[in-house]
């Protein structure tokens, strides 16, 4: 079965059981168990033992043997889930300090428009990038009430923090998001420097990117997306609510800050991998946070340990699928799956040109079915990154193209948890929401498609850009020429707020 058509199955199989059963724990173990099966030679005990062994494998370090010793070389897969865990934790310490909400208060005095409100929440979306869960907790919170001041409807405001959210998550090297994608790539093409690769997608990530420029666009032009306009503001204005008045947006702000530049520094002045600068600075920040908060008594040493545990709680289902995606890979490695996908490009020939296309397609329909983009991107990105050359332009579009999939599904699909986070947060109707969205998603992923189909034939990303930034502006024309201004948007927001209420969820 090695090097053979087989060698593919498990993937394949964890896919349609994924397409049928739509819950993607099920959908990788059998995929996981199929190849260990295979392995094993059909007995289940050695198949059990098999998946044990490669996903213990997995989540460890990278090590090397030296003289006889083996030697740790980086992190590798452990450093992923340690800074994964690390970024649950100050997920976790940036809420309980109260700064989220002590930025909500402070926007609620300085947002007076309209347009200001929709833009402010589009940039706040992008300042809150570490992990898409906290920012959509942290944006809906904090601009809720605004959007109720400035007459914007929850609808939008739902769309706007659930598209920027995902998008700028994928988009930024230090987020939890950048650290999944690594270790799928490298777990796909284990001979390239996979952080790397992660980055020359940036430049062809083409949907999350139009999604976000389609989002800020509009925002400061006050002009609706498709499906969007027609949504009324019925909501009353509520202070957001804290769990600690003590809380200031520096609370917020300086922990952020400190990641990003710390996470910068040590990648570039110091030899480790990503992932071990990565789980340094998470660290680091961790300890920066103790500091910030005890003293000023923001919160007990009781409080701040606490989040410990609520933020690897909420980091359960994300360690499920890396461990469950990493030993799907494994075991097809095993089965010597790039042996099989080598023979199998070199018989494409011309036709591997639409493969970035068709991989984006594959990659919608799959995270629209199964409702998660990690899921997706874990099961295909090992499949498609060892497909074409290193560090090609072929492989960096294919492997953005199933990135850029993966965030499309993840964004309209109506069982993914994180849209419902969305629309929770925001106090709206769910199916109404993914209605709604629905139609300026399509029409972007229209765009990224034409994008991705004409820069696989010319083998030009530049190319593709310039299809997209087309596409991308005659779509700004019609929509604005469309509604034509049918209802005059407020030049300043209502000046009125209610008492203040405590936000329910639910």
């Amino acid at each position: 079965m090695e090097g053979t058509f087989w060698a593919i199955v498990p993937t394949l199989v964890a896919v349609v059981f994924a397409l049928i059963t739509k819950q993607v724990y099920v959908a990788l173990f059998v995929g996981i168990f199929t190849g260990a099966m295979f392995i094993a030679g059909g007995n289940p005990i050695s198949a059990f033992n098999e998946l044990l062994t490669v996903m213990t494998d997995k989540m460890g370090a990278d090590k090397v043997i030296d003289g006889g010793k083996t030697v740790i070389v980086g992190l590798g897969n452990a450093g992923i889930l340690i800074f994964t865990a690390e970024l649950g934790i100050l997920v976790a310490l940036m809420n309980k300090s109260g700064g989220a909400a002590a930025f909500g208060r402070f926007m609620l005095k300085k947002v007076t428009t309209p347009r200001k409100a929709a833009t402010s929440a589009a940039g706040l979306g992008c300042m809150i990038f570490m992990d898409d869960y906290f920012n959509r907790l942290a944006v809906g919170s904090i601009m809720r009430p605004v959007a109720d001041k400035c007459g914007i409807s929850r609808i939008k405001l739902a769309y706007i923090i659930g598209s920027v959210s995902v998008s700028i998550c994928i988009l930024v090297p230090i987020s939890s998001w950048a650290s999944a994608i690594t270790g799928n790539i490298g777990e796909g093409a284990p001979n390239v420097d996979a952080f790397s690769v992660y980055l020359n997608t940036l430049l062809c990530n083409f949907y999350p990117i139009l999604t976000l420029l389609l989002i800020f666009t509009t925002s400061m032009t006050g002009i609706d997306v498709f499906g969007i306009k027609g949504h009324k503001c019925n909501h009353v204005s509520n202070e957001p609510a804290s769990q600690n008045s003590k809380g200031k947006s520096f609370d917020l702000i300086a922990p952020i800050a400190l990641l990003i530049v710390l996470s910068i520094l040590l990648m570039i002045f110091t030899p480790y991998t990503s992932e071990t600068t990565l789980a340094m600075a998470g660290a680091l920040t961790i300890v920066f946070c103790l500091a910030l908060y005890l003293p000023r008594k923001v919160m007990t040493l009781k409080e701040f340990t606490s989040c410990f545990g609520e933020g690897l709680r909420s980091i359960a289902e994300v360690t499920i699928i890396l461990l469950f995606a990493w030993t799907l890979t494994g075991i097809c490695e095993k089965l010597e799956v790039g042996t099989f996908i080598r023979s199998l490009t070199d018989s494409m020939g011309q036709a591997k040109a639409v493969l970035p296309a068709l991989m984006f397609l594959v990659a919608m329909g799959t995270a629209f079915s199964t409702g998660t983009a990690w899921g997706t991107f874990g099961m295909l990105v090992p499949l498609i990154a060892p497909m074409f050359e290193p560090y090609s332009v072929m492989q960096t579009l294919s492997i953005a193209a199933v990135l850029s999939g993966s965030v499309f599904g993840n964004q309209v699909s109506p069982i993914s948890d994180s849209t419902m986070l969305a629309s929770n947060v925001c106090e709206c109707d769910h199916m109404t929401l993914i209605k709604a969205q629905l139609p300026g998603a399509a029409s972007v992923a229209v765009i990224a498609f034409c994008a991705f189909l004409v820069s696989g034939i010319t083998k030009h990303i530049w190319v593709g850009w310039i299809v997209a930034a087309a596409l991308f502006a005659a779509l700004i024309l019609i929509i604005y020429f469309v509604q034509k201004r049918k209802t005059a948007i407020p030049l300043k927001c209502k000046q009125t707020i209610t008492t203040p209420q405590p936000y329910k969820k639910g």
